[in-house]
């Protein structure tokens, strides 16, 4: 039955377009398309194929589910490609992971080195992981410094070395020092394990941002997720205008009412009228992902026009003052809760900051809990 109160839609096309892209500014390294969270809300089974089509090296995963969705696709490109998890895995996850998914282990810590390797050995086998050093993060793996330890794993026997990597913690931020510091940092220590390393080991460090902003010498792999989807992760740097928005996210008007002057909107009558007003009711609300620290704060887009928020997010319903729309607004016509309407455009980063979050929380709520339709 369709879902016609609203659409959550997806470009397979801007998707595939994006990683092109990205491919173009990483070359020669390889590229793993991060995909963790359901592909961040967007659909980790509708998007996998797409992403393989258009050249990823690698699919970014945290969970067993996850890799068995790729697994399960059918194609034989879906059996072969190259698996990263991007966390720690439990005992449970690593023994099931081992025997049947083939994925490529992150391993932070003595205790997770030996337990891989231990079952590798059993199963007469060379596991393959990818170490994971601190370098400013701070919550995971092994802090650079700590050259005995690391230099302990690379002689493990039941273990093959494929990666060494490190994450940046502000990439995304208007200073770039802190990340420049990490970069020194990782190197040192990558540099220490030339010897006791394959030459062949991927290097990885960059995240989306970095990708986009900082070079990428040295790096023989990138893991890349948001820029993919066409969004980022702050306000403080710009995407190339080649990399564009994947979801989109519509509703209709509920409602329009005349609301007088003095009047109060919403639970917790954290709204009142200043003048006579024109409100519009729409049939959305924390439920279908809105989030709910929107009220008065957020944006959409009525007949071109950006339309105040007002009053508190509802389960399933949000007030918008239209009061200022020049042309009439009537029942069942369309709102854009993110997205292009005229020439206008709401951003997932921009609702984000209003409330200090992030783009991924509002892709997530969005993706997971309603239908999306790929176009």
């Amino acid at each position: 039955m369709n879902q016609h109160h609203i659409e959550v839609s997806v470009s397979r096309d801007k998707f595939k377009n994006n990683i092109s892209h990205i491919r173009n500014i990483v070359k020669p390294s390889q590229l793993c398309v991060v995909m963790k969270a359901n592909a961040y809300g967007h659909g980790l089974e509708s998007l996998a194929p797409t992403a393989i089509a258009a050249g990823a090296d690698y699919i970014g995963i945290c969970t067993n589910p996850e890799a068995t969705i790729i697994r399960i696709l059918g194609s034989d490109a879906a059996k072969k490609i190259k698996l990263l998890r991007l966390r720690m895995a439990l005992p449970e996850e690593l023994n099931e992971s081992i025997d049947s998914l083939n994925i490529e282990e992150q391993i932070g810590s003595i205790e997770a080195a030996k337990y891989v390797s231990e079952a590798g050995v059993k199963r007469g086998k060379k596991i393959p992981v990818h170490i994971n050093i601190d370098t400013g993060m701070g919550r995971s793996g092994f802090f650079s410094n700590q050259i005995e330890e690391l230099k302990l794993i690379c002689g493990l026997p039941g273990i093959n070395i494929v990666g060494i990597m490190t994450h940046f913690a502000s990439s995304d931020g208007q200073d770039l020092d802190f990340t420049h510091k990490q970069i020194e940092d990782f190197y040192k220590a990558r540099q220490v394990l030339n010897n006791y390393v394959d030459h062949n080991v991927l290097t990885h460090t960059h995240n989306s941002a970095a990708t986009v902003r900082v070079n990428n010498e040295g790096n023989r792999l990138v893991r890349v997720g948001a820029a993919c989807y066409g969004v980022r992760t702050s306000q403080d740097f710009q995407n190339p205008p080649e990399l564009e928005p994947v979801m989109s996210v519509k509703t209709r008007i509920a409602q329009v009412r005349e609301v007088p002057s003095g009047k109060t909107i919403g639970y917790g009558s954290l709204f009142t009228t200043q003048r006579d007003s024109l409100i519009a009711s729409l049939p959305v609300g924390f439920g279908e992902g809105y989030p709910r620290a929107l009220f008065n704060k957020g944006i959409v887009l009525i007949k071109g026009h950006p339309c105040p928020v007002v009053g508190r997010v509802s389960l399933n319903i949000i007030t918008v003052d239209i009061t200022d729309v020049p042309e009439p607004v009537r029942w069942g016509d369309e709102a854009v809760l993110i997205g292009t309407q005229g020439n206008k455009e709401i951003t997932f980063e921009e609702l984000a900051d209003k409330f200090a979050s992030v783009h991924t929380e509002i892709n997530l709520m969005a993706g997971f809990m309603n239908q999306i339709s790929y176009v």
